[in-house]
């Protein structure tokens, strides 16, 4: 019972955090009151909670427990959710994030949230300490540029092998040398009808 009131207590600060800082942007408020109504559920792993996001004019309530059935639901490490509002889609869908229901709602809500002025930095901050704030807003923008060269690797990568060793891909020389096969095919199948025509 304590850890469940721990918890309450914790997401009641949160909540009032988070609607402190939302007040400072009116156009964030305007763009999450479209969303009135709507629920967003958040299920994380390592660490696991549930948390319920239910968007309106004034912020967002924080709910640890919700009866009825969520619009949409997001599933992930809580590092990987937690990034949302900062590396966007680079988490959102099937790289990180799992989703269940309304995807159009939780692509609405990662807009405005990735295009709020808010300083997550210093909500972090405010809720946790500067410190740890900074630390972990530091953190979060590493992974975003980690799964940003990781990504971008591995495409490489794979057309390198793609190309190179198995073959399977031409090259861009070769498609420019197929390219220039194909002009001069089709210049000769040119000629080749002109002199059929005047046969």
């Amino acid at each position: 019972m304590p850890l469940q009131m721990l918890s309450a207590g914790l997401l009641s600060l949160a909540e009032q955090s988070l609607n402190r800082v939302l007040n400072q942007d009116p156009v964030t408020l305007d763009r999450l009151g479209e969303l009135g109504g709507k629920v967003v559920a958040i299920e994380a792993s390592a660490p696991a909670f549930k948390l319920y996001l239910l968007p309106h004019s004034e912020g967002i309530d924080l709910l640890g427990h919700y009866g009825g059935e969520p619009d949409v639901r997001l599933s992930g490490t809580a590092l990987s959710l937690a990034r949302l509002p900062i590396a966007g889609n680079e988490v959102l869908f099937g790289k990180g994030v799992g989703l269940q229901g309304d995807a159009t709602l939780a692509h609405r809500l990662q807009a405005i949230l990735a295009d709020t002025r808010i300083d997550w930095e210093a909500w972090l901050g405010d809720l946790l300490g500067d410190a740890a704030g900074h630390e972990v807003a530091r953190v979060l923008r590493a992974l975003g540029g980690y799964s940003r060269d990781t990504a971008r690797s591995l495409l490489l990568d794979t057309r390198e092998y793609l190309q190179e060793e198995a073959q399977l891909l031409p090259t861009r020389v070769e498609i420019d040398i197929f390219l220039d096969e194909v002009d001069e095919l089709r210049e000769a199948a040119d000629r080749l009808e002109a002199r059929i025509n005047r046969l």
